[in-house]
């Protein structure tokens, strides 16, 4: 099983380099080891006769320092050390061997320069090491960041850059123009100054050694490297032996995360920790600063991945549009305790000002948590919270959410009521073949999710889940695979206007299937399950109850008894076993079986004399109706033909395969199972696959007769690599006989009961019901995929009633896409469906019927105009009931530093009523500032989701 949750980024941290004083010429000086090297270990350095650095790493005795020998100061001596010796030299370098005797010399013999040689600022102090496009290596030019900067950052190659290792191991080169030494322990070395030591390089004009102090000042035009890490300013002064460094009118970049900013002061502290005053933050190019965060105090911390400033603004152009006292961001993909960006709304009816606040709390690497306030100005103060967690075998998520005593009148059935949310997700792996889950979630009331939505994760929202499932795998690696599960579950309906769902407490199934050897196998399944509902289960309708209500509008829906089998509850044993044998050739299959089917319950909640009328049979007892059962065998015999041969069209060479099928089913009619409840069971909607299962219905409370032959035939057009170019397929099956059993008891009575099914038109529905179960074929089959190009598209699936001589369904989809976040969509759906009932103002049936067929076309695109700037829509129109679902048409400009998102959308909620339901507008706007976050409350990419090939970018 998974094994983590946060994916943590290293960063290197932000260190200036340490020791550097211990390599310079002349100085004595001990370099601070860095913790976990020896204590021991020296650098002394002096001048060559050639002019070139003669510096040894020796081994330094524990305790006290003796001072250097030092020469007889004479009169002439103490004169000349009264000024500079001068002397001109080209370049000054290091080597890492140091003979004894001048190691023991501490002479000054070394290069020195009267004036301080000065250079006009580096090329890097502008350009940050910002190249355009076409300057980035290859395999750069092609990003989509490069490509929307047109340039990115690219640091040069200098000597050390791939350094591996402590930089304190490594030599110190230092090249200048000049050198200067006065023997009181100061140094200065003038004119392009570069010192390298590891991956660590440092630039200035001058730098001046302070021996006594163990201090280094830089001037001038400072540059300071380190892998993915560049820092210029006016002056740094380092402290080689904590490495604590402070450079003023200071610019940094990270080059990999595109982060760049100045400040008067940086400060490098010993933890490696960077504080800055007056400082910006920013990912924008250094030409054409878009955005930036400025900060009178900001902190950045290589060792939690994050910064923090205080009294910061964001600021656009130039101009603050965002305030915050004291805020967090992150400077890695890290998770650190904090602040999150605000989300903002206004005009919402039913909420007013909506304002959320985020709280993240990394309580630990595989613990945290996110605390969220919300202050809704007509409704109260919610606050929600999730914690997730991490161990070596679990993993999961707690939430919930809380509104006291809500503040909304108007059209709400909740007013003044405690609103809350619950949510807890579990994966727990016992040992490596058993295992639990836990999937619950409980609300308030059946609105909350459609007044407030929600940020925790649930697993269903409607209805919610309220489940524990327990499964053990056995068999290993034998030929007999079983597995056993135990499952307890609660639905919570969160519908208004529908039934009540049935809840399983327990099921307990077994499952297996066993290779027997020369092609017999055997598989088999056992399932009891004790199902359980609300006595009043049944929606009826909507009503206002009180003056209350009618004053304020509100609905609420009423719920009562159901009317005799449906009442039904109790528990339920499902057995199924069957035999196979399985004859394969190159040239195709053949698979008889044979198996039986036995279901029977022990039901409760039943009125004797409501079934009897229901069923009108007076002779029912009530064994009859409390202990129903139905057992059946079945035989197939499943077969195949493979054929295949080559085929081209023009330059295109093909595999052609053709693969006809025919499956034979026969289960026998049982009678009686009008009596059987409907627990779990449905009518599976018919397509290609269809041809080819052993049941028309899903769920165990059926045992559907057939008598039936299925033929189909496929055919593949296959590339040389396997991809499968175009495929066919199309099928249909003849009934030797009529089917009698359906989900509806009252399908093949004598009477129709007119509250089966309120919302359909009755008469015609059992009518149509009737007529299939009566027919001779099943309707024609056809499913189309053809893959036009690798990036386009098409699959059509039509369902023809040869009997009615009408489609039933058809469907036909094209996708064009040819890269990520580029896409051109069409749908077109039909399904021939029984009238529904005309709903009043309040929700309630009319008592007329119209058409209910499903009808309706859709197309969106995602089309980019250039390299920034995109546009997206979408048309969604119900051809039925003549009404535009949704039309949205949006803008896109993504830039480098920021991405603006502008949509106009208008549309109907699906699960509202047709004849009810009003449209809704309106213009949703998306600033995002990357590398910072949102800086607007809606979010934009919510309502895109349903576009194929739309894929929300980091």
């Amino acid at each position: 099983m998974a094994n983590t949750l946060f994916t943590l980024k290293n960063r290197l941290p932000l260190v200036i380099t340490t020791g550097l004083l211990a390599g310079q010429p002349i100085i004595p000086l001990y370099a601070a080891q860095p913790d976990g090297l020896p204590v021991n270990i020296q650098w002394n350095c002096s001048t060559g006769s050639d002019g070139g650095w003669l510096c040894d790493q020796g081994t330094r005795n524990i305790g006290p320092l003796k001072p250097a020998p030092r020469m007889p100061i004479t009169p002439a001596r103490q004169n000349r050390l009264a000024t500079s010796v001068t002397v001109e030299t080209e370049t000054v370098t290091a080597v890492e061997k140091l003979p004894e005797a001048a190691a023991a010399a501490g002479v000054a013999t070394t290069a020195v320069s009267a004036t301080p040689v000065t250079s006009e600022p580096p090329a890097v102090m502008k350009t940050l090491d910002w190249v355009s496009l076409t300057q980035l290596p290859i395999d750069r030019q092609s990003d989509r960041n490069s490509l929307l900067c047109e340039g990115g950052y690219l640091e040069p190659e200098r000597p050390g850059m791939d350094y591996v290792g402590d930089p304190a191991e490594a030599p110190i080169l230092a090249a200048a123009n000049a050198s200067t030494y006065l023997e009181e322990g100061f140094g200065t070395l003038s004119g392009n100054v570069v010192i390298n030591q590891g991956y660590r390089q440092i630039e200035s004009d001058v730098a001046k050694l302070n021996r006594n102090e163990n201090i280094a000042d830089f001037e001038g035009n400072v540059v300071i490297r380190e892998p993915n890490l560049l820092m210029t300013g006016d002056d740094a002064t380092v402290n080689m032996t904590s490495g604590r460094a402070e450079i003023t009118d200071a610019q940094y970049v990270f080059h990999q995360e595109r982060i760049r900013g100045q400040a008067s002061k940086i400060v490098r502290r010993e933890n490696g920790v960077i504080n800055m005053d007056d400082a910006s933050y920013t990912t924008c190019p250094p030409e054409g600063c878009v955005w930036e965060l400025k900060g009178q105090e900001v902190e950045l911390n290589p060792l939690t991945g994050f910064g923090t400033a205080k009294n910061a603004t964001v600021r656009i152009q130039d101009v603050p549009v965002f305030y915050t006292p004291y805020i967090y961001f992150p400077i890695d993909d890290r998770r650190q305790t904090g602040l999150l960006y605000p989300t903002i709304g206004f005009g919402d009816s039913d909420i007013g000002f909506d304002y959320t606040q985020p709280w993240y709390w990394n309580i630990a690497p595989n613990y945290d948590a996110t605390i969220t306030p919300r202050y809704m100005s007509k409704r109260g103060l919610m606050l929600e919270n999730e914690f997730r967690y991490l161990t070596e075998d679990a993993k999961g998520e707690i939430g919930g959410a809380f509104l006291s005593k809500d503040q909304l009148k108007d059209e709400n059935r909740n007013y003044d009521e405690n609103r809350w949310l619950i949510n807890w997700r579990h994966e727990q792996q016992l040992t490596t073949n058993w295992d639990y889950n836990i999937d619950f979630a409980n609300a308030s009331d059946k609105d909350f999710l459609s007044d407030f939505g929600t940020g925790l994760k649930l697993g269903s929202q409607s209805p919610l889940n309220q489940q524990i499932t327990s499964t053990y795998y056995g068999g290993g690696d034998s030929a007999h695979q079983w597995r056993f599960t135990a499952n307890f579950e609660k639905l919570k309906n969160m519908s208004i206007d529908s039934d009540d769902p049935y809840n399983k407490e327990p099921q307990l199934t077994l499952l297996g299937d066993w290779d027997m050897g020369a092609g017999f196998g055997f598989n088999y399944l056992v399932d009891y399950t004790e199902f359980d509902r609300d006595k009043e289960w049944n929606y009826l309708y909507k009503e206002k109850n009180t003056p209350f209500d009618q004053k304020y509008d509100i609905e609420r829906p009423i719920y009562g008894d159901g009317y005799g089998i449906n009442n039904a509850v109790g528990q339920r044993l499902y057995l199924q076993s069957g035999v196979k044998y399985r004859i394969d050739r190159t040239y195709g299959f053949l698979e008889p079986s044979v198996g039986y089917t036995y279901v029977g319950y022990d039901l409760d909640r039943l009125d004797l004399q409501e079934v009897q009328n229901q069923m009108q049979d007076t002779s029912l007892t009530k064994n009859d109706i409390t202990s129903p059962s139905t057992a059946a065998p079945y035989y197939a015999i499943d077969s195949g033909l493979f054929f295949d041969r080559q085929a081209s069209f023009g330059d295109m060479k093909f595999t052609q395969t053709l693969e006809p099928r025919a499956k034979y089913l026969y289960v026998p009619y049982r009678s009686q199972q009008s009596l059987n409840p409907d627990f779990d069971s449905t009518d599976l909607s018919f397509n290609y696959d269809s041809l080819w299962r052993n049941s028309r219905f899903s769920g165990y409370d059926r045992i559907g007769d057939t008598n039936q032959l299925a033929l189909g035939v496929t055919s593949c057009f296959l590339e040389d690599d396997g991809y499968e170019r175009f495929r066919f397929g199309i099928g249909q099956i003849f009934y030797f006989q009529d089917r009698k059993v359906s989900l509806d008891p009252h399908l093949n009575a004598d009477y129709w009961d007119p509250n089966a099914n309120p919302d359909n038109n009755i008469d015609e529905a059992y009518q149509r019901q009737l007529e299939d179960n009566k027919a001779s074929t099943s309707p024609l089959a056809t499913q189309l995929v053809w893959n036009i190009r690798r990036d386009l598209m098409l699959r059509q699936d039509w369902m023809f009633d040869t009997n009615r001589g009408h489609v039933d369904e058809y469907a036909l989809g094209v996708h064009y896409l040819p890269k990520p976040n580029h896409a051109l969509n069409f749908r077109y759906r039909y399904r021939d469906q029984v009238e529904r009932a005309e709903k009043n103002d309040d929700g309630n049936n009319t008592g007329r019927y119209v058409n209910g067929n499903l009808e309706e076309a859709d197309a969106s695109f995602l089309m980019p105009l250039t390299t920034n700037w995109n546009t997206v829509g979408r048309w969604t129109y119900d051809i039925t009931n003549s009404r535009n679902m949704e039309r949205s048409l949006g803008v896109e400009r993504d830039s480098c530093c920021y991405k603006v998102q502008v949509l106009y959308r208008n549309w109907i909620d699906p699960y509202e009523d047709i004849d009810t339901a009003s449209s809704k507008h309106g213009v949703f706007v998306q600033f995002v500032l990357k590398g910072l976050g949102s800086l607007t409350g809606t979010k934009v990419e919510s309502i895109l989701q349903d576009i194929d090939g739309y894929r929300p970018e980091e």
